[in-house]
This record gives C-alpha cells, structure tokens and sequence, in this order.
C-alpha cells in the first residue's frame, strides 16, 4: 500500500524521470509522428523505451535513434519475444530506469505542457498513477457518435469496483481545473509509478492486441492507489487503424474480456450481473441494426465474435489453472487420439513420435475412433499399445462413456489430440473434461482467413483446452490471429524427421537403374498423399510445358489416396510416354527413392510444415517448395531450395527449369538444407521437447 505521506512540489524534492513506454507493431509513420510530439518535453535524463511487436525496418530504427539524438534523450529499443500488448507493457517495465512509466500508444500526439503538468502531479507520492485526457477526432462524425450513444445507454463499464485508498486523498484532487479521481485508465496514455508495475504487472492472459488491459489494471489498482484524470495533460488519439484486429476478434475480446475483467476485479452481486447482461444485449443489437444499414459483413463478425466471447467466459471462467498434481512414480501415460492410422504425414508423424517418448520418461498410448489403420502394427512392434473403434457413428454420444473406462483402465495423465478439430478434438476433449485430464491438441493444419479448420462445436469447446501444438512460428500465429486461440496457449514444438534411414550407403545407382534413368537424366520427384489440395494436376502441367525444352527430365509422382483416380485420368490425358512422367504408387523407401531424384518438389495449394521437405534435404535432394504456412521457417529461397507461388504452373516450371540447367546450384542449395535439417530437425529432438511438454502440462516440472 502506498504511505499517506505527502511530499508537495513545494518541498524542493527534485521531479521523476520519466520513461515513455511505447509498444509498437509495424505502423512506423504513425510511430515517427507520436516520438515527435514527445521529445521537445522531455529532459535528458529522461528517456524513451520502444517494445517492437513486429519487424521494425532498419531505416525506422535509424530515423528514431536520429531524432532522440538531438535533445539527448535515450532510446531504448527492445523486441518483444512473446508478442502481445500486456506483455509488451511488462517488459517495458522491467528495462526502463524512469521512477514513472508514461504509456503512450504508437498513434497518439502529445499537447505542448503534457510532461511538465506529469511531474507536478507525481510530485504528490499518493499519486500512483495518472491517466490523461484523450481528444478523439475520429468520434466527432455523427454516426461515431450515435454509436457512443448507444455504449452509453448499454451502461459500459458502468459496473465498477468499490472502495477507495485508505490514504489520504493527494492534495492536487482540490484543484478541480486540473485533476479528478480516476476510476480507470485509459491505454492510450497512462503513467504508472514503475515499481507498482513491477509488483502488479499487467494480465498477461489478456493476450495480443488486449482489450481492456488498461481497464483492468485501472480496476485492480484504483481501490487500494489514488489514480487520478489528468484535465492538462492532453494527447490527441489520431486512431491509425492499420495492424488492428479482424471484427470478429474484436467481438470475441469485447465480450470476453468484458467479462473476465468485472469478473476479476468486482464484486458482481444480482443487479451487477443484470446490467452486464442488458449492455452486453445493447451492443449485441446495436450490431444488427447497423449491419443493415453499415457495414454488414464486418457488424455480423464482431456480433459472432461476441457470441463466441460469451461462450468462451462461460464455458472457462476466470483463467482455469490445474490443481497442483503429485509426483508420479511411474512414466507418464499419455493417450494420443487419432482417427485412423493411415499413410497421411500428420498420421506417420505420429507414429515416428510414439517410438520414441519412452527413452524420455513418457509411455505413448493410441486411441483411434475409427479402425486402427494400417500403420498400427508398426506402433505395436515398438511397444505402443493401440485401441480403435471409440466412435461407432458421428453423434454416438457413448463414446465419451468408452474414453472414460480407457482412461481410467490405462491410468491415463494427459490426452493429446492428434490433429486439430473434428471428431477426435470434439469427443476426446470432452471425455478428458470430465475425467479431469489436461487436453492437449496438436495441430497440423494451417488456417487463414478463406479457410479455417475448427468447426463451431469446436470452438465452443476451445476453452477447455489447455494446450495447442503449432508447428512453427507463423503456425501459432494464424492459429491465435483466425481460430481465436489464446497465444499463450499455443507452444510450438516442429516437425521433425528421423535422420538414421539417410546416413547408411548411398542406393542412388540401385534405384536409378530400377527406375531406368540414363546417366544424364535429370529425375523430378513429387512425393504426397494424392488429395485434391496437393494440386498433382499442376505438376503434371509443368511436366507436360517442360518436356519439349527438357527432353532429359524424368518426372515421378509417388503417393497414393483418395484423388487416385482424377491423378490416373490427368497423367494419361497428358500425353506424355511412360518413360517420362510415371506412376510409382506408395513407396515404403522414401529416402531411397530421393537418393535417386536430383529434384523434389511440391506444388500444393495449402501446406503447414511438410515432412517431405526435410526428408528431400536429408537425402542430398534440392527441393521446390510453396511459399505457403510455415514452409519459409526453413525454406529460404536461393538458400535452401527454391519458393514458387502455391499451385502455380508458371512457378514450378520455371523453378524446374533452372534447377535442371544449373547442377551447381542444386548441390549448392541441397548441401545448406542437408546441414540445416541435420542441425535443427532430427526427431529425437523433436521428441524430447514433447516429453518436456507433457511434464510440463501434467504438473511435473520442466525436464532438465
């Protein structure tokens, strides 16, 4: 608590540093603009503090450190590791060395007076924090303000906290020209002693653009700290609307953060929670009204975003934390729920995994809802118990029933769903949910804004997942950016393959012969499941544009599935003999199979992280890859293989063509991705990170 001692700006005592705080995110006009207004106030001892959530240009960078330069004043710039806003504002604590963090947004221009009127107020060391008065231009239209309006007979942010600082009231509060009693902050400019922040950080569960962060830590802080409103100290909001979130997000954060936030920091009696429900009924229908005179498509999302906000409160509450669980005296069972086991990479990548956790103190167990699959007798040779046939039809709600004997049969600790949504996501999560098993979801499949995975039972169940698996950086970022999942919620651990099968002897001779390839026969391979969004029918249009400039190109489709046929009908509708574009069907030598090619591509349309790309570097095999999910985190272009644009033929013919008249190039570009893969993608790695992340999940303590 703060003392009730006052030190007056009469006493003489010297004024606060001040560090200005601003955590940006790719808008370095708007940045430029606010650090602009900032300077001329500040004195030399002060400094500034930038938090970059994004990818500041250099030239940005340069022209900041260019223009502190001139007053003196230092320019810290840190990037965010963990992207997100309250983290941001954390870790700008944590670097700064003012006595007074001044957060300003990245979009906010300083009136002349803003900091001289800050350090009297602080002056007063009743004050703990300060809110400024924000002018916003862009409310001035009619239409804003009918909407403001509409907010203010919904009663937002009516409810409040109770209670006031047992301190006494600092003396400025008299002054009623100059200050008021705040009863939150407003995010767009608010000062905060620091070490407050650092004792009350900001709610990192609030997560990316964080709405209502400022509000919540207002209401956390304002009954026990004399916050005040500041009537001098001015910004003008200019509102750059760039590098926002997508409506629908935006309703999810309005209603759910909405609601975790008075639900954390209020006392909710019955009338509280009548007037949340009737403000949040207004905005609902504020939304419909103006979807049919506005903007329709954007009010509708914002309005299902809210509906999914609500569900989401309801269904998780305040952040769920685990019960704190014993030591176990015995490896950890986790149970991975699957499908089938087919040919498909998120299935075979599955299977590699299983063969390995149990060297890192973790006994895999498979679940399949339909038939165990062709690949289950490889997981029993390796001591992988497999059980199928939990789901009997799409709505057999007794599968719940039968998860629950096996997890209580096989004693199981977690359960890992092996792909995202579906059945498997929906029916597991709920039988973990109610057996008190943490629910991990391991997800393979890359979402944008024309196609995401989760379906609406899905996401109404999302809540209870306590844990996501991305397969890459830009995998967990769409993954929170369009499925809504919280980003603190996702680790990333990769794909990963198993190097062994490629380090033996080379049988590029043997296969080459088998395949009948001449020595000066240039062999291109696409190795996938034959489903429609590997787009085969590009391959073999490159194929067919390639043949009469290339007479020495080979091509090869190996893979198999349920595009079989259409892949049958394109390949004989091509023209092409049989000694130059060839079916081989599903081969179980993949790594033989690439010794033999000199290239591997694929052409897909949608791909997150493909295992065939690593398995090509392994093999010495340049690769050809698209410029789709998280491909890029290891394909650089021109430096481990080349990008093409995704189902494009001009693309892949063109990258084929130059790799088949440069062999130099092919052995530059296989020999950097063959040390890359080795380095990075070697499965017992990836192994060992999933056996830290099940420790971790299940309450054992991160594995050293």
């Amino acid at each position: 608590m703060p003392s009730d001692k006052r030190q007056s700006a009469d006493s003489g005592s010297p004024p606060p540093t001040i560090s200005v705080v601003l955590c940006t995110r790719d808008r370095p006009a708007a940045l430029l603009e606010t650090v602009a207004s900032v300077l001329p106030q500040l004195c030399a001892c002060d400094e500034i503090v930038l938090i970059d959530d994004g990818c500041m240009a250099a030239d940005t960078r340069a022209e900041l450190e260019r223009l502190s330069a001139g007053p003196g004043v230092p320019l810290q710039y840190h990037q965010n590791e963990s992207p997100g806003l309250t983290r941001g504002r954390n870790l700008g604590a944590r670097v700064a060395r003012g006595e007074v963090l001044q957060y300003l947004d990245d979009d906010v221009t300083c009136i002349a007076g803003f900091f001289e009127e800050l350090r009297q107020l602080f002056l007063d060391l009743t004050v703990a924090g300060v809110t400024a008065t924000v002018e916003e231009p862009a409310f001035s239209s009619s239409g804003a303000r009918l909407y403001q309006l509409g907010y203010r007979i919904a009663g937002w942010w009516a409810v409040r906290p109770r209670g006031k600082p047992s301190a006494a009231p600092p003396a400025v509060l008299q002054q009623h020209d100059r200050t008021r009693r705040a009863r939150w902050l407003s995010g767009a400019a608010m000062a905060l002693r620091r070490r407050i922040v650092l004792e009350e950080p900001f709610d990192e569960s609030l997560t990316r653009y964080a709405l209502g962060e400022d509000r919540e830590m207002g209401y956390r802080l304002s009954p026990r700290y004399w916050l005040l409103e500041s009537l001098k100290c001015r910004v003008i909001h200019r509102r750059d609307m760039s590098m926002r979130t997508d409506s629908r997000r935006l309703g999810f954060m309005t209603a759910r953060n909405y609601l975790y936030i008075l639900s954390k920091t209020c006392r909710l009696g019955p009338g509280d929670w009548l007037l949340i429900v009737w403000s949040l009924s207004i905005l609902a229908a504020m939304h419909l009204v103006w979807a049919v005179v506005g903007d329709r498509s954007a009010h509708l999302r914002e309005l299902r975003g809210m509906a999914e906000g609500v569900c989401d409160f309801a269904l998780r509450g305040r952040a769920r934390q685990l019960p704190p669980m014993r030591p176990l005296d015995r490896p950890i069972r986790a149970l991975f729920v699957t499908n089938r086991l087919e040919p498909g990479g998120a299935e075979r990548m599955l299977v590699a995994l299983v063969q390995r956790l149990a060297r890192h103190g973790v006994q895999p167990l498979i679940a399949c809802l339909k038939d165990e699959g062709v690949l289950a007798p490889e997981c029993r040779q390796h001591g992988v118990p497999v059980f199928d046939r939990l789901l009997r039809s799409k709505f057999d709600v007794f599968c719940i029933q039968r998860m629950l004997k096996l997890f209580d049969r096989e004693r199981i600790d977690l359960v890992v769903v092996g792909h995202s949504g579906g059945d498997r996501m929906f029916w597991s999560t709920i039988a973990a949910r109610f057996a008190g098993l943490p629910v991990a979801v391991w997800s393979h499949w890359f979402p944008d804004s024309s196609a995401r995975h989760l379906e609406f039972a899905n996401r109404f169940i999302l809540g209870w997942v306590d844990l996501f698996v991305a397969l890459g950086r830009l995998h967990r970022e769409a993954l929170a950016r369009y499925e809504h999942v919280p980003i603190e919620r996702i680790e990333v651990i990769s794909n990963a393959i198993d190097l062994s099968p490629f380090s033996g002897p080379s049988r590029r001779a043997e296969i080459r012969g088998e395949l009948k390839l001449a020595e000066g026969d240039v062999a291109v391979a696409i190795i996938a499941n034959l489903r429609t969004e590997k787009r085969h029918d590009v391959f073999i249009e490159a194929a067919k544009r390639l043949h009469a400039r290339q007479p020495a190109l080979r091509f090869f489709i190996a893979g198999d599935g349920p595009h079989r046929e259409a892949v049958r009908d394109w390949v004989a509708q091509s023209g092409l003999p049989n000694d130059v574009l060839r079916l081989l069907g599903t081969r179980d030598d993949v790594p033989a199979l690439l010794s033999a090619m000199d290239i591997s591509c694929l052409c897909s349309e949608k791909e997150c992280f493909s295992v065939t790309m690593f398995e090509a570097a392994a093999a010495g095999c340049v690769f050809i890859g698209p410029d789709t999910g998280c491909m890029t985190e290891f394909l650089e272009d021109g430096e481990t293989g080349l990008i093409i644009k995704p189902a494009d033929v001009a693309s892949l013919t063109d990258a084929i063509d130059r790799l088949a008249t440069d062999p130099a190039l092919r052995q530059r570009l296989a020999e950097r991705a063959k040390t890359r893969v080795i380095e990075d993608f070697d499965i017992m790695k990836m192994a060992a990170s999933f056996a830290d992340l099940c420790s971790g999940i299940v309450g054992r303590g991160r594995r050293v």
